[in-house]
């Protein structure tokens, strides 16, 4: 018989399942960063171009007059909510 069968193993039976999380983690990370690198970042601009596209759709369906685009790109990563407050607290 060889010495590793006689001795008794130092590892808690436990430990296949912890081995096994490990390794469902490790292969959803490598899937989020592939999807990431695959689709890459979309970033704000990609919003503000679906926002205008379906406001102007929805304004023409409703009969609404056309509303200023907005370009500038430091002001589209502030929410429209707080939009207002930025330019007041530039302005004064």
């Amino acid at each position: 018989m060889s010495k590793h069968q006689d001795k008794p193993s130092s590892y808690s039976p436990h430990m296949r399942g912890v081995a096994l999380g490990l390794l469902v983690m490790g292969l959803s990370l490598t899937g989020i960063i592939i999807a990431y690198v695959s689709f890459g970042h979309v970033g704000p601009k990609f919003s503000a171009e679906l926002l205008v596209s379906q406001q102007a759709s929805l304004r023409k369906e409703f009969g609404l007059t056309p509303k200023p685009v907005i370009t500038n790109e430091s002001l589209l990563l502030v929410p429209p909510s707080l939009r207002n407050a930025t330019q007041n607290n530039h302005s004064s």
